[in-house]
């Protein structure tokens, strides 16, 4: 499947490559794959900087164009909810800090909060390279299912 190649280019690129945590997300994503209707297209991990100045990855989503899934804490517990997206965005607001739009930096910080119709809020922090594929969610995902 392509997907899995992207996403495994993807989790590289942000620091994933343990074995155990490929496992679990490849555990995760059939499970996500049975949930949703539509074929998913895209992967996202939230992961910010702790106090030790080391990366931790928080939530796992993935993204049909109609709906997306999150696996919260997904390296302790399996909780996986789904939500229809598609012409479905209320509001959304951004905080950046360090980054451009353009190029990520080590520095780079990028946090995104958006609301659906129906109540549903969904979170996103990224940092470092992450916050490119933060943005490229957006503009496929937020911005086209914003609603006036």
């Amino acid at each position: 499947m392509n997907e899995r190649k992207e996403f495994e280019r993807y989790l590289k690129a942000i620091g994933i490559t343990s074995k155990v945590f490929l496992d679990r997300i490849e555990i995760i994503y059939d499970m996500c794959c049975e949930m949703c209707p539509e074929e998913i297209e895209d992967v996202f991990v939230t992961n910010y900087i702790n106090s030790q100045k080391q990366v931790e990855y928080e939530n796992l989503w993935f993204f049909s164009p109609s709906y997306c899934l999150e696996a919260k804490q997904f390296l302790q517990k399996y909780d996986l909810d789904i939500t229809p997206i598609k012409e479905r965005i209320r509001y959304w607001t951004i905080t950046v800090d360090n980054y451009d739009f353009k190029q990520a930096t080590a520095d780079s910080k990028l946090s995104l909060q958006f609301e659906l119709v129906q109540g549903v809020e969904a979170f996103f922090k990224s940092e470092g390279k992450n916050c490119g594929f933060l943005k490229n969610i957006i503009d496929k995902y937020v911005k086209p299912n914003l609603v006036a």
